[in-house]
C-alpha cells in the first residue's frame, strides 16, 4: 500500500506525521491570532460559522484538502494519506462547526472526482466520506444534547477511523488497494496517536483563542455602551490625524457630554445613569453608521468623541445639531419614572497649525466647555474660536 509514512520502523513516520499535523494546525493558529487583532474591538464572540473567520478558515482548509487529494493522486491510490484526510475531515467538523466544515467537506469531494476521475472508485470514497461526515455530526450533536464530556467526540473519531481501516482491511475496495496487518496496525496507531495529540493542542488553541479574543474586545471595547473605548480613540485618532496631515485631507473631532449627568445619578440612581450612557451610546452609534469612516467612542464617564474623516466642518455641526436634537427625544423609561436629556457638543476641524494630535483634541475640547458655560444644550464650533 502507497502511504506517506510508510517506512520500516513506526516510531519515525509516526513522529512525522505529527509534527506536519501540528505544523498546519500551528499555522492555522497564527492566522486566527492576526484576525483577532483586527476582529476583537468590533466581535467579542469567537464564531468559524461567519465573517473574516469563516473565510480565513473555509479558505485555509479547503486548500490544504485540495494538495491532499493532488498528493494522493499522484500516487494514483485512494487510500493515500487517508489518515490525514480522515482527521481534517473530523477536526474541521468538530472545531469549525457545520457550516465552514460542509464548505471545506465539499472542496474535497470535488478534487478527489477531479484528480482520481469520474469512475466508481472514487464515488466510493465520495459516499464514505458523507457517511462518516454524517456520524461525527450525530455525535456532536448527542454530546451537545446531553451534555457529555467532549472527549466522547474524539473516542467517537477514533471508533469510526478504526472501523474504517478495519472494514478496508476484510473489503477490498476498488482504489484502495489490498492492506497487510502491517499497513492496518501502522494506520490504526498512527491515527489514534495523531488524534489525541491534536485534539488535546487544538482544545488548548481553541480556549487560548476565545480567551485572548474576549479579553483583547474588553480591553478596547467600553463594557456598558459596546462604544469602542478611549483607549481605541486614541489609537485611531492618531492614525486619522496621520492619514489626514499626509494626504492633505479633512478631519473634525467631536466631542460630547451628556448634560447634568450628575443629577441624573443622584436623582435616579446609577442604573437609570447607565441606561441613558447605554441610550447614548447606542444612538450614537446609530447616527455615525450612516457617515462613511466616523467612529464614535465613549472616552470615560458622560463624555463620548467622534471622529469624522472626510467631513467638512459645516457638514460635522449639521451631524451635531442633528445628532442633539435625537438625544433630546429620546425618553428612557427606569421604574417607573422617566428621563430626559440633552447634550452639549464641541467641534473643531483640522488645521494647517496642528502640529499634533493635542492640539486639534483641545482645540474641541474648549468648543465642548464653551458649549457648558453657555447654558448646554448647544453645539460650538470652532470656525469663530
Amino acid at each position: 500500500m502507497m502511504n506517506l509514512t510508510q517506512q520500516s520502523w513506526l516510531i519515525q513516520p509516526l513522529f512525522t506525521g505529527v509534527f506536519f499535523a501540528l505544523g498546519i494546525i500551528l499555522f492555522f493558529q497564527l492566522l486566527v491570532r492576526r484576525w483577532i487583532r483586527f476582529s476583537a474591538e468590533e466581535e467579542e464572540s469567537f464564531d468559524f460559522s461567519s465573517g473574516r473567520l469563516f473565510l480565513i478558515s473555509v479558505l485555509y482548509f479547503s486548500v490544504f484538502a485540495v494538495i491532499l487529494e493532488y498528493s494522493a493522486a499522484q500516487v494514483h491510490h485512494d487510500a493515500a494519506f487517508l489518515n490525514f484526510r480522515l482527521l481534517l475531515l473530523f477536526f474541521v467538523i468538530i472545531f469549525l462547526g457545520l457550516r465552514p466544515s460542509l464548505v471545506i467537506m465539499l472542496a474535497s469531494d470535488v478534487a478527489h472526482l477531479t484528480f482520481f476521475g469520474w469512475q466508481w472508485a472514487t464515488w466510493y470514497y465520495v459516499v464514505l466520506m458523507a457517511v462518516l461526515y454524517l456520524l461525527i455530526w450525530a455525535a456532536i450533536y448527542l454530546v451537545q444534547r446531553y451534555q457529555l464530556s467532549s472527549l466522547l467526540t474524539m473516542l467517537a473519531s477514533d471508533v469510526l477511523a478504526i472501523g474504517v481501516w478495519v472494514a478496508l482491511y476484510f473489503v477490498q475496495l476498488q482504489g484502495m488497494g489490498q492492506l497487510t496487518v502491517h499497513d492496518l496496525v501502522f494506520n490504526l496507531i498512527s491515527f489514534v496517536v495523531m488524534a489525541l495529540i491534536l485534539f488535546y493542542g487544538l482544545i488548548s488553541l481553541h480556549q487560548d483563542n476565545v480567551q485572548l479574543n474576549v479579553i483583547t474586545h474588553r480591553a478596547t471595547v467600553d463594557s456598558l455602551t459596546k462604544l469602542k473605548n478611549y483607549y481605541t480613540f486614541t489609537k485611531e485618532y492618531q492614525q486619522a490625524f496621520n492619514q489626514a496631515r499626509e494626504n492633505g485631507t479633512l478631519l473634525t473631532v467631536l466631542e460630547l457630554d451628556v448634560d447634568h449627568f450628575k443629577r441624573i445619578n443622584d436623582d435616579y440612581g446609577h442604573l437609570a445613569g447607565n441606561k441613558v450612557l447605554r441610550q447614548v451610546g447606542a444612538t450614537l452609534q446609530r447616527l455615525t453608521s450612516e457617515i462613511d469612516q466616523a467612529e464614535c467612542y465613549r472616552a470615560g464617564g458622560e463624555e463620548f468623541n467622534v471622529l469624522l474623516p472626510g467631513v467638512s466642518l459645516a457638514t460635522a455641526q449639521e451631524f451635531a445639531e442633528e445628532m442633539q436634537k435625537t438625544i433630546a427625544q429620546l425618553v428612557i423609561h427606569y421604574e417607573q419614572q422617566t428621563i430626559t436629556l440633552t447634550v452639549s457638543i464641541g467641534i473643531a476641524t483640522l488645521r494647517d497649525f496642528d502640529e499634533t494630535t493635542t492640539h486639534l483634541f483641545e482645540r474641541a475640547d474648549r468648543m465642548l466647555y464653551l458649549s457648558k458655560g453657555h447654558g448646554r444644550n448647544l453645539v460650538t464650533t470652532d470656525e469663530n474660536h
